[in-house]
């Protein structure tokens, strides 16, 4: 490989982050900041990039990735590798004493004896988190012994997503992580093999003999963990949703057919989000378990949209009962299980499409992390983009198909289903084999503004 690599990295990354600032002009946007308490309006669940600013974005979070891994000492990289647990422990612990909240709006923050005093820790350890955390973007300190939120910081704040993402989901992640080598290196060669969620990190950290999902499985005996977990979720799944929405011709897919089923939907905000961008699609179909009807009732008609948007029960393992000109989403919902589980799944679907009816996998699709030393310039690909039409430019030189640190929450969503449930993202070769399984085909495959990817599905 070249030994150019550094310089062509830092020429991408500048060209990316020319971009990325000239697009936030074009938009009136202010410019970017972590020395302020105030949000910034791209921080919103809602905000959907340009195509040319999301393809910068993916572009300089790669670059910067590999230019520090580049620059880094291996045994430095190690080192914070290794006690990168207490940083995870620092978010929950700031998280869990609702320090966001008490620093609220204030540019100058709070001393650390105040702080000490309102939420009743020892100030001298907190101080030490807190620096611990400010290296990596959170929080930040206006003056010595003093500190206030930032951009990260305000996500934490009691109530919001980020801060069910922060303290339930964290800590569950944090016990089950440390069970993880134990699953796939388990003493049992039968227990490593297994591909069931009765044989994971899960089981192992939680002793318990239910998997996590599934009708009898742990947040169904739970509905408080079950609230828990859908919290959380609002924190990592919108995350994608406008690209979703955006990305993709629903109007056109949906033209003439009786409207739009979300099989395994959960509170309906696909659906909701649909309804309220696509009004020439009439009707929307929320089909999931019993225990998740009042939460989605509730959830549609706090949008408005009860009536247009319907709930009804649904198992996705028992055959479906809607049949008609119909297309079928399955959304986020295939990764939580292996490839027979979900090859079963896509046959109750197929049983009752027809030539006006169709499916959409909505799910991620793994890229490899091979690097080429040969790639288009990225000023050359942001000049090709489509404004009105998304499509993901090409990785330039020395940047991963996936396009690395960008891809870095697919690529944590991946080994955290297999610690959870046993199950995974999959790579096309993958997700073509359990479709295959299940008696249909890929028609297409849709990139969006997001981790996620819009598969077209059709009978085989």
């Amino acid at each position: 490989m070249s030994l150019s690599e550094l310089s062509s990295l830092q020429k991408t990354l500048n060209a990316a982050i020319d971009t990325f600032k000239a697009e936030l002009a074009a938009q009136n946007l202010p410019e970017l900041s972590l020395n302020t308490s105030q949000p910034h309006p791209i921080d919103e669940l809602t905000f959907l990039p340009t195509p040319a600013m999301f393809e910068a974005r993916r572009v300089a979070l790669a670059s910067l990735g590999l230019i520090k891994s580049l620059i880094q000492s291996p045994y430095d990289a190690l080192t914070a590798n290794t006690w990168m647990v207490l940083e995870v422990a620092g978010v929950r612990l700031t998280a869990e004493i609702g320090l966001a909240s008490i620093l609220g709006d204030s540019e100058e923050g709070l001393s650390i004896k105040e702080i000490a005093e309102q939420t009743g820790v020892d100030e001298l350890k907190l101080e030490r988190v807190l620096r611990l955390l400010i290296t990596q973007g959170w929080f930040r300190e206006p003056k010595q012994g003093y500190f206030a939120n930032n951009r990260l910081s305000n996500l934490i704040k009691k109530g919001l997503p980020g801060f069910h993402l922060a303290t339930y989901m964290n800590d569950l992640f944090t016990k089950i992580a440390t069970s993880f080598p134990e699953m796939v290196n388990h003493p049992d060669p039968e227990f490593r093999k297994n591909t069931d969620p009765l044989h994971t990190a899960f089981q192992l950290a939680y002793k318990t003999d239910v998997s996590y999902f599934g009708a009898d499985g742990w947040l169904t005996k739970d509905p408080e963990e079950a609230v828990k977990f859908g919290q959380s979720m609002v924190a990592v799944g919108p995350t994608s949703d406008p690209g979703v929405i955006s990305d993709f011709a629903w109007d056109a897919i949906a033209k003439d057919k009786d409207g739009i089923v979300d099989v395994g939907g959960g509170q309906g905000t696909l659906c909701c989000s649909l309804a309220a961008k696509y009004p020439d699609i009439k009707k929307f179909v929320v089909q999931d378990l019993p225990e998740t009807r009042e939460g989605a009732e509730a959830y549609i008609a706090s949008k408005g949209l009860t009536g247009r948007v319907e709930f009804e029960t649904q198992d996705f393992f028992k055959p479906q009962q809607r049949k008609g000109k119909y297309v079928f989403v399955m959304q986020r919902v295939l990764h939580d299980w292996n490839t027979e589980k979900g090859a079963s799944m896509i046959k109750h679907i197929r049983d009752v499409l027809n030539e006006d009816s169709c499916l959409l996998i909505i799910d991620t699709v793994i890229q490899p992390g091979v690097v080429s030393s040969e790639g288009q310039d990225l000023v050359q690909s942001l000049l090709t983009l489509n404004k009105n039409v998304y499509q993901p430019v090409p990785p330039p030189e020395f940047i991963p198909v996936d396009f690395g640190e960008a891809s870095r929450i697919q690529h944590q969503i991946n080994v955290a289903l297999t610690a959870l449930c046993n199950s995974f993202e999959r790579t096309l070769p993958q997700l073509q084999e359990m479709v295959e399984l299940g008696g249909m085909k890929i028609k297409k495959v849709n990139a969006t503004r997001g981790w996620a990817s819009i598969t077209e599905v059709v009978p085989a």
